[in-house]
């Protein structure tokens, strides 16, 4: 079992992410650094503060969580991101809360919500998608609306379902407050 102090005695402060710093992800500036100081020019990793987000040309998370990332490109190995804005997103065995994005590839993992032009899966489960174009193998979609999709896909609830769904529904509660109305009259 490993000890969770640090070498002073004091206990282990848990990090939030950990990230390349910005001479590594080629970005200019990176709200990434816990101050407003330039980031020096080294291959060290920046580590965000609690609550902070990140803003660089490209973010890559290996082994760890992103509460927010605002990107131009994100690569996510074997990580987590709460929500992600960006032009091309890649997950590989990760998790992904929210997108906003141009393309995105997910690879054995997770997406809850994603809204993107193209979306690309292998061995995901998804929530909801929303794309023009969605690619996708041996893959599960809850909800999904999109121009058009290839591929071996299981989805739960299509626009044409949701529609089916969304009139069964109105025509339930409409008979059961027709029918509330009609027993208060009777009273």
């Amino acid at each position: 079992m490993t000890d969770k102090t640090t070498p002073s005695g004091g206990p282990r402060r848990r990090r939030k992410g950990y990230y390349p710093g910005p001479a590594a992800t080629g970005s200019r500036k990176s709200s990434a650094t816990a101050d407003d100081r330039p980031a020096a020019a080294s291959a060290a990793p920046v580590v965000a503060e609690d609550g902070e987000s990140i803003t660089a040309d490209r973010v890559d998370v290996t082994r760890a969580a992103v509460g927010r990332v605002d990107s131009s490109d994100l690569s996510v190995r074997q990580g987590a991101v709460g929500a992600a804005r960006a032009d091309r997103i890649e997950i590989d065995q990760g998790a992904l809360g929210a997108a906003l994005a141009g393309e995105v590839q997910v690879e054995r993992g997770y997406a809850r919500t994603v809204l993107a032009r193209e979306v690309g899966m292998e061995q995901t489960f998804a929530r909801t998608v929303i794309a023009g174009e969605v690619q996708a193998r041996q893959s599960i979609i809850a909800i999904l609306l999109a121009r058009r999709v290839d591929g071996d896909v299981r989805v739960l609830l299509d626009w044409r379902g949701a529609l089916a769904f969304g009139t069964a529904l109105g025509i339930i509660a409409g008979l059961l407050s027709r029918r509330g109305t009609r027993s208060r009259r009777d009273r």
